[in-house]
Order: C-alpha cells, then structure tokens, then sequence
C-alpha cells in the first residue's frame, strides 16, 4: 500500500504521545480505521484555529503552513458571520429560485476570461474534477485521459482512475497516459529566465503530451481531454516555464480533446500573479474546476465551462447535484472573494512568497542537501537531496524536516512521488511575522540541510 507522504505509521508505534493523543488516536483507529490517516510522526491535535495559527489542545500555538483550504484564515469571522446570518434564513437544494446562488455565480464568472460562462456547482474539487471528465468525454465523443507523472484530481471511481499518485494498489484507468513532467520542470526559481532554455523545455513538454495523445488514438480511445492541476503540487510543486501549459492546451485542441484546469491548489488568487493558473500560463482552457478552498473550510466546489460544451452534456443527460450551490455554501464563497478583494491578497500573497522564497534561498544557499527552491506567490517547493555529490532526491531527510518543523510548532509537508520535496502552501492570510517566525524556526534547523 502507497501511505500518503508525512503520514502516521501506526506500525512504529505512538511512544511520543500524551496520554490523552494516545486515547484520541485508538478510538479514531477504531471507528475511521486505515481509511483515516493522519498527518506527522506525531499526530497534532487540534481544537481550534485563527489566522495561519493553529491551537492545540494543551493550547499550543502552531504556525499553519500548509493549509490551502483555510484560504482567507482558519475561522475568519467574516466567512463566519455569513455562514451564520444564512443558517438563520434558509438552505435547501436549487431547484428553487435563490438570490445566493446567482449572486456567486455571476461575481465567480467576471473572474473568467467571456468565454468561459457558465458554471456548474459541487461539493468537492473530486466531484467536480468528476463532472469535467463527464463533460469532456460526451462534448468530445472520446474517453482518453492524459494527467502528470504523479498527478492527483481527486477519490471518486473515475477521478482515482486517472490519478498515479495513489500507487499501483489500484489499476489506473485503460483510457490514461500519464506524461512525466518533473525532470523538466523541477528546477529551481530562475532556470526558465533564459528564453531560450524555456522555449526548449516546453517544446519537450508539449512533445511528450502529442506522444500521449498519439497512443489514446492508436488504442482506439481518442483524446478527451488533458487534466492538469495548475502548479502541480503532487508532482513536487512545478511552477517553472510560465506558458507550457498554452502550448499543450493548443495541441489537445488539435487533437480534437480539452484542457481540463485543476485549480483546486492554484486558484483564488494562490500564485500571486494572477487570480487563476491557467491565466498565469496564458492557457485557453475549455473547463475549469475547484474545490477545497472556495468556501474556506466550508464544503463546495464548482466546474466552470464554455457553454457549448455544457449544452451538449445536457442535450444527452442531466447533473443535478442536492447539495452543490446550496445557499450557506455560496454565502461562505462569496465571503471569501470579498475578503480576497479588501484585503488584497493576490498582491500580498505574491509579495509575501517572493520574500519568503528569497529568504530561504540566501538561508539554504550552501547547505548539502538544499535542491533548490520553486514557488508562485504562497506556493512554495522546496527538494531535500542526499548529503553527497550525487544530487539523489532523499525523501527520509525530507520527513525529519517535516518532523523537527512540526517539532517546533510549524507545521509544512511533503510533496513528489517520493515524498522528497517540501511543500509550503500557508493560508493567505499569513503575515510578515508568521513569515519571521518560520524562517527563524528554519533556521534553527539548518543543520538537517547539511
């Protein structure tokens, strides 16, 4: 079985723990079982939130570094407030006429290119990863998928399917190709400044999904659509060579399929440069999906669509979803879009990780084991390599990291097939002074970089 990177081994054993974790992680085990895992060697327990601060239940302060979900801050009282004014009104299903709906779908769309204008809402970036492929698949007349190496789109039967990074466990679909990416793009900052390098690396790129797309067509399942999460963040938080993207949307359109933006990680604002990723590479994508941090902790996606492609779906069948746009849910969106608006945290997450990458790049510079360092605003990757000369990704060194940071009461993750990459990706309303105190706790375990 693949375990999921930085996840609890209960086969070590919990020694570490208090008393109390102990009795709160047996009683989990007993009622979720090994379908719940949980994260650091030493699980955390918490009991509330604020900002990028996490409290635990001896009252422990943890700096969150990692949570996208909270995306405008654990417990924003502005998020709180609508969801609490709406609970007071009302909250079924659309099929009625409802103002809270409507109002979030038109203030979600003017974030979209014309073209892209209609929506469809979720409850999760799986279901509506779900829906996409659904769509692509009956606008388009084809079943082949093409993903990244170790792409992750989310737990349904058929987003699982085109999912790698769940491991060999479970068959992948037949209708799949995954096209490795890392080796190109998992490069530190700056490797793409050279116009000529770039141009070289997505001309690669792009020739390695027109060979995907040849072997759908060989194998009799065509081409319906390429899915690709906008930053890449299981393959090891891929940012570099901005456009690629374009140039591999271009090419599935001559192949008669999609391109299909996962902006469950990239979206709302999170790179810093622009509102959605597929817009920082410049890519004409046909659908665009999201999830987790759409109503900052409250559940709800949504798939956005050029409308032809939504009318052939629903020339043949129908989506009707119970839950999805339910009106607490749209209230929490669309307090969520206020507050990334006020606050301009497209702007300060694009400030802020530029500071915060610079810092850990001029902290790390000689040491062993620092890889080097990718990011795009509050998205930030970081490869732990072997202590040698060999340049050998070291995914035990990656998780003493993780481990000593939680240790110290910050809390990141891992990412890439191997689990060799750090993972940063804080909530984006994290401040100057989170981002002291994270790069003082960094330091103070540079020596597990050397």
């Amino acid at each position: 079985m693949k375990r999921m990177v930085n996840s609890f081994d209960p086969t070590k054993g919990a020694a570490d723990l208090t008393p109390d974790e102990a009795a709160l992680l047996a009683r989990r085990q007993r009622t979720l079982g090994s379908l719940a895992p949980v994260f650091y060697e030493h699980p955390v327990h918490i009991v509330r939130g604020e900002g990028a601060h996490l409290f635990a239940a001896d009252g422990t302060d943890y700096l969150d570094c990692y949570n996208n979900v909270a995306v405008v801050g654990h417990a924003n009282p502005h998020v709180r407030e609508a969801v609490a004014d709406q609970l007071t009104r009302q909250d079924t299903h659309t099929r009625y006429l409802q103002d809270e709906v409507v109002d979030y779908a038109e203030r979600l769309l003017a974030t979209f290119p014309d073209k892209l204008d209609h929506v469809a809402f979720t409850n999760s970036g799986s279901e509506s990863n779900d829906l996409a492929l659904r769509m692509a698949r009956t606008f388009t007349g084809h079943r082949g998928v093409v993903v990244t190496g170790n792409a992750y789109h989310g737990i349904t039967s058929l987003v699982s399917s085109v999912s790698p990074s769940f491991g060999t466990g479970l068959p992948l679909a037949p209708f799949l190709v995954a096209v490795p990416v890392d080796d190109i793009l998992k490069k530190p900052d700056g490797t793409f400044d050279d116009h000529a390098v770039a141009a070289a690396a997505r001309a690669e790129l792009v020739a390695r999904f027109e060979a995907a797309f040849a072997k759908l067509h060989d194998a009799g399942y065509g081409v319906s659509a390429v899915l690709l999460d906008q930053i890449f963040s299981s393959d090891g938080v891929l940012p570099g060579a901005t456009g690629w993207v374009a140039d591999v949307a271009d090419a599935v359109h001559q192949a008669g399929g999609l391109l299909i933006a996962d902006e469950v990680q990239s979206g709302f604002a999170r790179t810093g440069e622009r509102f959605w990723g597929f817009r920082r590479h410049r890519a004409d994508a046909d659908i665009v999906t999201m999830g987790k941090p759409m109503g900052n902790g409250i559940p709800t996606g949504a798939v956005v669509y050029k409308h032809e492609i939504g009318d052939t779906f629903a020339a043949c069948t129908r989506y009707f979803n119970t839950f999805g746009g339910n009106p607490v849910s749209m209230r929490a969106a669309s307090a969520v879009l206020d507050e990334i608006e006020s606050r301009e945290l497209q702007r300060h997450a694009r400030e802020l990780g530029d500071h915060i990458a610079a810092e850990i790049a001029r902290l790390l510079a000689d040491a062993p084991r620092f890889g080097g360092i990718r990011h795009a605003g509050l998205f930030i990757g970081i490869d732990i390599l072997a202590a040698d000369d060999s340049r050998t990704p070291d995914p035990y060194a990656a998780a003493r990291i993780i481990a000593a940071l939680r240790d110290r009461r910050v809390l990141i993750s891992g990412s890439a097939a191997d689990g060799s990459s750090l993972k940063l990706r804080p909530p984006l309303v994290f401040t100057r002074s989170d981002a002291d105190r994270l790069l003082t706790e960094l330091a103070a375990i540079a020596p597990l970089f050397g």
